[in-house]
């Protein structure tokens, strides 16, 4: 299968500007969850929470699910497994998150960028 990396890359940015944005009516926004470290960005292209609080379940419940459908919409027009991009989505999440912010390493362990 041929698709390109470049183009799903592009995509993969704008899915993480909308998909992040937490609804208006949720207490916690996705920004400040991560700057407590609440939640983090997991190698599979998913949020986990790291650290159980109120309202932080719901959140990465809501956009995990709205990552989803995104991701599989990637898929489909790329003509891909939805795991190939679930993987270069969740590199770029790590890459892209903000220093002091939780990640998951390599092993699987939560770890500060």
């Amino acid at each position: 299968m041929r698709f390109n990396f470049r183009s799903i890359i592009s995509i993969l940015a704008i899915v993480f500007f909308v998909a992040t944005a937490p609804a208006l009516a949720q207490s916690l926004s996705l920004d400040d969850a991560k700057s407590r470290g609440l939640v983090g960005e997991q190698i599979n292209g998913y949020l986990d929470v790291v650290q159980s609080a109120p309202g932080a379940q719901a959140l990465v419940d809501d956009i995990n699910l709205k990552r989803r459908q995104l991701y599989r919409d990637i898929a489909r027009k790329n003509a891909i497994p939805l795991s190939t991009v679930e993987k270069l989505a969740g590199k770029k999440a790590i890459e892209n998150s903000q220093p002091g912010h939780i990640v998951q390493n390599a092993s699987g362990q939560w770890v500060r960028r």
